[in-house]
């Protein structure tokens, strides 16, 4: 039971992980769709290039695998929203 908590807790982290909403970055000039088109941009890049957890193990490996991959694919995100000028809002 506690196995079960543990990976719906973890699969709700993962749908937070990326906001693309086009509100939680701003760049001076830019409208609201271009900053979502920035944002979809990013998160295509880092889904892309950030290669995921090989889950074969199971358990709770996978589990901390998994979150050690969506923090990796948030910084490539991050990073690259920060290298198109724009500037998160908090």
């Amino acid at each position: 039971m506690r196995l079960a908590i543990v990976v719906v807790a973890a699969a709700l982290l993962a749908g937070c992980a990326l906001d693309l909403g086009g509100t939680e970055w701003k760049k001076s000039g830019a409208m609201f769709h271009e900053v979502t088109a920035v944002e979809i941009q990013c998160a295509r890049t880092a889904f892309e290039t950030i290669v995921g957890p090989d889950l074969l193990l199971g358990g709770l490996f996978d589990v901390g695998r998994t979150a050690v991959f969506e923090a990796r694919q948030a910084s490539a995100f991050s990073d690259c929203m920060t290298a198109q000028g724009y500037a998160r809002v908090r």
